[in-house]
């Protein structure tokens, strides 16, 4: 009877007992940054900066155009060279995306042949300002045409006190043994090569509540993302038959739902940390006001900023994507009050990002990156679909910290070393 009793512990899944996400088998979590393959940009004349030297291009790598993507999704170390790969590969049966936008060339012609060979695909985003009358994706309609009844379209936000579809994830095989999840900064767009974005791509058990949440957040957004009431309802439920446990080493925060929880954590970590590196596209809200508590509190912060804000400041005008407004409280609130700031020297030209939305926190003891979809906004905690984690696995956390000195000491560029004039190559 021992015998018996030891084989059938034996034989239980190492997953009974898991309550981390790394303690699952199989389990491989890999950041990739886009980290952009770019020309040098030269001006037509040299300028001069703030501090009195001269410049004579844009930084390499950084200010990057269209035609530069092909160079950057070639290497098998890009975001798109692994989503391609993911959605190419035999044992992908069912996709599920959701994003704010999609016209990726090369993931369209992937997803194309994947459904061509079967596999179903169900596809989320934002569908405008009038929900009943959704602007229609191209790419994502186009893809209809590639198999018959396998494809699905739904649109969302932007109604009923809901804000923009926003969301950024890819799922594989969703229910299965065996889940893929890639989670991102950025859409399915040039936020796959050319902007500055994180992507992160999860193979972990189906039995994790992980995958298991992120399947309900999916199809609450398809069945009942209509209404924030509705959405909320839908998502608990689900989530409340999930068995898992939820783990300790990645939690996840599905906004409007768990936004006031997400913002806790935050705030949680800020205060236990001895420093913060952060990234954002915007800045403003319940979050800004999280880190200017934490400037009067004395932590050491460290900030990357698109120069969208840098100029939109100094030009009192709204620059890309950025507003005058949110630039002139980011100045006032925080960079004027001790914030060290940089700036990414991006391409406003073609809309090009520092589209990065993440945090490092450095304890006496280890640390934590908080990211996901969201800007750091008011709206992205209260009335956008966004996904939001806090994670304390070793690696990932090394993985950022590594490339955040990339961006802090190489890519970005001080105040003091910014061009005195808004000339772009």
């Amino acid at each position: 009877m021992k015998k018996i009793t030891a084989l059938l512990l034996c034989t239980l899944s190492a997953n009974s007992w898991a309550v981390k996400l790394s303690d699952y088998k199989p389990f491989k979590f890999e950041p990739l940054f886009t980290n952009p393959v770019c020309e040098t940009y030269s001006y037509d004349r040299p300028l001069i900066t703030v501090n009195g030297s001269t410049v004579t291009s844009k930084p390499k790598n950084v200010y990057c155009k269209p035609s530069d993507e092909a160079a950057s999704v070639s290497r098998e170390n890009s975001p798109q060279y692994r989503i391609v790969e993911w959605v190419s590969d035999k044992d992908t049966k069912e996709l599920y995306l959701a994003y704010l936008s999609f016209s990726s060339k090369n993931v369209a012609n992937a997803l194309c042949s994947a459904v061509g060979r079967g596999v179903k695909l169900s596809i989320v985003l934002d569908g405008g300002a009038d929900n009943a009358n959704p602007v229609l994706n191209p790419a994502a309609e186009g893809l209809k045409k590639c198999g018959e009844n396998l494809v699905t379209v739904t649109y969302r936000g932007t109604t009923a006190g809901l804000g923009y579809a926003h969301n950024k994830i890819l799922m594989v095989n969703p229910g299965t043994k065996i889940a893929k999840i890639l989670y991102s900064s950025g859409n399915m767009t040039s936020g796959t090569s050319i902007n500055h974005e994180n992507w992160n791509f999860i193979t972990t058990s189906g039995e994790s509540y992980f995958a298991q949440s992120h399947k309900c957040v999916l199809e609450a957004m398809i069945e009942a993302g209509d209404t924030k009431t509705n959405f909320s309802k839908f998502l608990n439920d689900c989530r409340g038959k999930i068995k898992a446990e939820q783990e300790t080493d990645i939690q996840v925060f599905f906004s409007p739902v768990d936004g006031k929880k997400a913002l806790e954590k935050v705030k949680e970590a800020g205060d236990q940390a001895k420093s913060i590196e952060a990234m954002s596209h915007r800045f403003s809200g319940q979050i800004a006001a999280i880190f200017m508590k934490l400037l009067v509190d004395k932590k050491p912060i460290k900030f990357i900023l698109d120069d969208d804000i840098y100029w939109s400041v100094k030009r009192r005008e709204d620059i890309g994507r950025n507003t005058s407004i949110e630039s002139f409280k980011i100045y006032k609130d925080l960079i004027n009050k001790g914030m060290e700031t940089k700036f990414l020297q991006t391409n406003q030209n073609v809309f090009q990002l520092q589209h990065n939305k993440f945090m490092i926190f450095t304890f006496d003891n280890g640390g934590a990156v908080f990211n996901g979809a969201g800007n750091f906004t008011t709206a992205a905690f209260t009335k956008n679909f966004e996904n939001f984690y806090y994670i304390t696995i070793p690696e990932v956390v090394e993985a950022y910290n590594k490339q955040y000195d990339l961006y802090f000491d190489k890519m970005a560029t001080s105040e003091d070393n910014m061009p005195r004039d808004y000339i772009l190559p």
